[in-house]
Parts: structure tokens; C-alpha cells; sequence
């Protein structure tokens, strides 16, 4: 069975994830298909075109996510770049695999992607979500955390077209017990 896990910033994806690979899915991030983006020169260029600045390969990550949160229309502009090749690389994915979790965060250009297949949401607490934030950037920096949840704003609406709710609590056994009567036996 495939699914795409979706849930806010720091609400535990990831640690799922690494669940489900003990129990023997294969994992994919849309972080990490982004972040393999950013190496090809044809997206460089363009990026490099359209904001008319040298993107240095050494901080290419760290040059569009600045873009990425100065405006609403750079956001846009990234997207429409990105967004289409990273769908069809999960749509890809989906079709070739039988055994695959793949995390998409919840963002508006996600929800056909999550609506049409099975889907996982993982819900945490804001407070658990800004200290876990903080410890793993060893930073209290709050202003980062508000720019990527304020993104996520669509988080809610996204919950709805899940077939999986997940409360995190940060108790692993509870993230085991989802296998073992929910996701497994599906």
C-alpha cells in the first residue's frame, strides 16, 4: 500500500517515516526531490532569469528560500518552476511502487496529490512544534518557524482529505500501533 504523509512543520513526518521503514516501506521526501532540484542547471538558470541574481551553487538552498519568503508572488514563481516536476516525480513514484510513504507538506498545490491517494496526516500541538523547531535548529528562531507554518495555513483544509488522522503525542509506540491496526492490515 502507498501513502502520502502530510502533516505541519515539526509535527513528527519524518520520525514516522523512519517507522515505516522499519516495518519495510521504502520513504520518500518531497524535501529531498526539492533539494535534488536545486542541482540542476536548467532550474538554476531559470530561477537566476526570472530574479535576475547570480544564485552561487554553494548557497543556492539558502538563496531561494529567502526568495521563497520575501513575497507572495516569488512563492508563486518558485512553484510553478518546482512544483509540476516534483508531482510528476511523486506521481512516478506512486505508479512504480507498491510499498511507498512519501512526504508532501500540506500546501494548497499538495491537495490532489493527497485527495487522490491514501493519505496520512500527522497533528501535533503548535507549542510541541515550536520547541521541537527550536531544538532541532538550536535557535529560538520564531520567526522562521511562523514563515513555514504561516505557509502551511492550509493545513486544516488539507486534514479533511486524509483517510488516516494522526495525533502525535511524541510516544513512538503510538506511531507502532498505527501499523500494526491501521496501515499494515489495509
Amino acid at each position: 500500500m502507498n501513502y502520502i504523509v502530510t502533516g505541519p512543520i515539526c509535527s513528527g513526518k519524518s520520525t514516522f517515516l523512519d517507522i515505516a521503514k522499519k516495518f519495510g516501506f521504502n520513504i520518500l521526501k518531497s524535501d529531498d526531490l526539492v533539494t535534488a532540484l536545486y542541482e540542476d542547471e536548467n532550474i538554476k538558470y531559470q530561477l537566476s532569469e526570472i530574479f535576475k541574481i547570480k544564485i552561487p551553487d554553494t548557497a543556492i538552498k539558502e538563496t531561494i528560500r529567502k526568495l521563497f519568503f520575501k513575497s507572495q508572488s516569488n512563492r508563486m514563481i518558485i512553484e510553478n518552476i518546482l512544483h509540476p516536476i516534483v508531482h510528476s516525480q511523486i506521481e512516478y513514484e506512486l505508479r512504480s511502487n507498491k510499498n511507498i510513504f512519501i512526504e508532501l507538506p500540506p500546501i494548497k498545490s499538495n491537495i490532489l496529490l493527497i485527495k487522490n491517494n491514501k493519505s496520512i496526516y500527522i497533528e501535533c500541538d503548535i507549542n510541541i512544534r515550536k520547541k521541537r523547531y527550536k531544538n532541532r535548529h538550536c535557535e529560538d528562531d520564531a520567526l522562521s518557524f511562523n514563515k513555514i507554518n504561516e505557509y502551511q495555513s492550509d493545513s486544516l483544509l488539507i486534514r479533511t482529505y486524509c483517510d488516516i488522522i494522526i495525533i502525535n503525542e511524541y510516544k513512538e509506540d503510538s506511531f507502532n500501533e498505527y501499523f500494526e491496526k491501521d496501515i499494515i492490515k489495509s
